[in-house]
């Protein structure tokens, strides 16, 4: 039988050296000892594990945990990630059946007679007072306290960030998504501030994200989409304890690994990485500038 596996076979050289050496030490020491018979240096040798097997043992150890705890890292992202895109799916679902009960419209998020929204996670009155409540979180099998239900993905720390020191956050409706639909063309070019969402990696990024009803142009584009931002330097993706984006990568200044995306259809789909032009060339680009702000949802399939 062969065994390939590097790990098995350092185990297994490890152990025979350890076994060739502690050997040799007993021969040694059989040599050395007189006067004490057979008898009492068979009842030293059980009396302790030597240096040698103390040792191995203390490398399978090492060797179990390089191995283990990549793997116990890889499975609470996976999970992480699973519910994030369960979150996506009652998303879409509660869009659909507004959407049946309004005349295919999508739930208003721009000039809102309940309240006028901010930008794509900063909703209208509609959002927060009849889309929520009546349809939303009526899929939600999370409890509705602050900042842990489905309106935040899992990842996300900015927004519950917000929600622990500004309570204007809950009122005016932050959340930890971005939506791409029923925003006001006049608010987000205009209220923000110098903005601009027709660019080369998005052509036609402003009429994704202000479309008012289901199956009509555009109906290809996302309607949902991780927060996925990004400030310019010095900070770019944050700090450590200002996180910006959702799924952020530690091991590399916080770019986010990629992002979930939810589509008319239902259909939730994970996207790989983020492409700034700087240091990151993944398949998510920029899709609309508000001031400082780089809003990322141009991708690659959907133009």
């Amino acid at each position: 039988m062969e065994y390939n596996n590097p790990v098995v076979l350092l185990i297994v050289n490890v152990f025979l050296i350890s076994k060739y050496m502690t050997r040799k030490r007993e021969k040694s020491i059989a040599m050395d000892i007189e006067g004490i018979g057979n008898a009492g240096y068979a009842q030293w040798r059980r009396s302790g594990f030597t240096l040698v097997e103390l040792l191995v043992v203390i490398a399978i150890i090492a060797v179990l945990m390089s191995i283990l705890v990549p793997a116990l890292h890889l499975a609470r992202k996976q999970a992480t990630n699973l519910l994030c895109a369960t979150n996506m799916r009652g998303w879409g679902k509660a869009v659909q059946m507004y959407a049946v009960d309004n005349k295919d419209y999508f739930p208003a998020n721009g000039i809102d007679p309940l309240g006028n929204s901010y930008d794509f996670c900063w909703v209208s009155g509609t959002m927060r007072l009849k889309f929520f409540p009546d349809y939303l979180f009526k899929l939600d099998y999370l409890p509705q306290e602050k900042g842990n239900n489905i309106l935040f993905c899992p990842t996300d720390t900015k927004s519950r960030g917000v929600h622990e020191w500004l309570d204007e956050a809950i009122s005016r409706g932050l959340i930890g998504y971005n939506v791409l639909f029923g925003n006001d063309e006049d608010l987000l070019l205009n209220r923000n501030g110098p903005s601009n969402y027709s660019l080369p990696e998005c052509p036609d990024g402003l009429e994704w994200v202000t479309r008012k009803k289901v199956g009509g142009r555009h109906n290809d584009g996302p309607i949902l989409a991780d927060n996925i931002q990004a400030a310019p330097e010095p900070w770019h993706w944050g700090t450590s304890d200002n996180v910006l984006s959702s799924h952020a990568d530690l091991n590399n200044d916080l770019a986010p690994d990629g992002g979930f995306f939810l589509f008319e259809d239902g259909r939730v789909k994970w996207y790989q990485g983020v492409d700034d032009g700087e240091h990151n060339f993944g398949q998510i680009g920029v899709g609309g500038r508000q001031r400082m702000w780089h809003i990322y949802f141009a991708l690659p399939d959907v133009r």
